[in-house]
């Protein structure tokens, strides 16, 4: 490279340079000059293990979540627990949100920026109340949330804009001050569901399901290793490997996708219920009841028993090297299969919706777990 090109390209790199900063600078300036207030904390002060109730009130209605002796509930679904993860996330993110920028909010201007108190329904330009409190009940924390601010510091989505940079807020009985905060909060819904941990029982290494409706057997397949093809019980024919297969994931990984307040009140249709049972090779048994469809999703009770076996079966001609190894691995998943037992056992408390998509495997009767008969191809 001579002299002349060398210069050229310092020339553009100092163009690059100053476009970037512009660039830079003109997104700061979207959330306003800088004040005195920019830099501190929303919420300073506030210790995340004070916190022992939050209250979130927005036009869709009202939500509580409850910490307990040994973990946050959800009482608006009948006491289940919530999602640990979620809440601590909140938590932590309102114990570190920063202010950008605050100026004056005059009255008049709350709807603008949806910052009127959501008292009742349809209240035009509603925000998003937020409450913290302490064991006692005492308040820690008011935030009324409002309009989530997107790149460029438009308050709606821009076209092809699908994820907010920060939100308009107010906090405590300050309402007269308008904060930006570089945090969406979007987490902050006052829908139950969204608050729910989704996973509920795990049959995993599964070596019979079995299907019964009011105490006739409807199917039983059964495995004698998990390597093996799944046939059905007692007659030697298979079931179709796709299908069979189905089934075992389907027992895998149930996940709910809300818990029902109060079943009572409800015709879920488990007094006549399918019941599915899966056996696995660990020596645990998970039953779920299938009741009713509603929607998208149908009823759904669950159960678990049995305790996983206490000793390993050596493998066949198994090295003396192994054995070490083996055991190690043993005791180890036979731990994780405890722990997760602790939790599946307290889940026959409740009743579910689970997705149909979820059950649908394991709603076919024994002709449907059959091979699809070919079709003739002789003219």
């Amino acid at each position: 490279m001579n002299r002349k090109q060398t210069l050229i390209a310092l020339v553009v790199l100092a163009i690059l340079a100053v476009a970037g900063a512009a660039v830079v600078l003109s997104d700061r300036s979207s959330w306003g000059p800088a004040d005195s207030r920019a830099g501190q904390k929303v919420l300073a002060g506030l210790r995340i293990s004070d916190v022992a109730e939050i209250t979130i009130q927005d036009a869709s209605g009202e939500l509580h979540l409850v910490r307990g002796k040994m973990q946050w509930t959800v009482p608006e679904r009948a006491g289940f627990a919530a999602d640990t993860n979620r809440v601590g996330e909140l938590l932590v993110k309102l114990a570190e949100v920063k202010i950008v920028q605050s100026e004056p909010l005059p009255g008049d201007q709350r709807a603008r920026f949806d910052l009127v108190e959501p008292k009742g329904k349809d209240v035009a330009g509603a925000g998003t109340l937020l409450e913290l409190k302490d064991a006692k009940g005492g308040a820690l924390a008011r935030l009324l949330l409002g309009k989530k601010i997107f790149k460029g510091g438009a308050p709606a989505p821009a076209p092809g804009e699908a994820e907010a940079s920060g939100r308009y807020l107010t906090a405590g009985s300050d309402a007269g001050t308008l904060l930006v905060v570089a945090e969406p909060l979007g987490e902050v819904e006052s829908k139950p569901d969204l608050w729910l941990p989704k996973d509920l029982i795990r049959a995993e290494g599964t070596k019979s399901i079995a299907s019964t409706q009011d105490g006739r057997l409807r199917w039983r397949v059964t495995r004698e290793s998990e390597s093996a093809n799944w046939q059905f019980a007692g007659s030697g024919r298979k079931p179709d490997l796709q299908k069979a297969t189905d089934l075992a994931s389907s027992m895998g990984w149930v996940n709910l996708v809300d818990v029902v307040p109060d079943p009572d009140k409800v015709d879920t249709g488990l007094d006549h219920a399918i019941v599915v049972t899966a056996e696995t090779f660990d020596g645990l048994s998970y039953t779920l009841q299938i009741g009713k469809q509603v929607g998208d999703n149908y009823y759904v009770k669950v159960a678990v028993a049995g305790e996983p076996d206490k000793t390993r079966k050596p493998a066949k001609n198994e090295k003396a090297e192994d054995k070490a190894k083996n055991d190690k691995e043993f005791e180890e998943r036979r731990k994780k299969l405890v722990e997760r037992l602790e939790h599946e056992r307290q889940l026959v408390h409740w009743v579910y919706l689970v997705s149909k998509n979820g059950v649908a495997p394991l709603l076919r009767d024994r002709t449907g777990l059959m091979p699809e008969k070919k079709t003739s191809t002789k003219g």
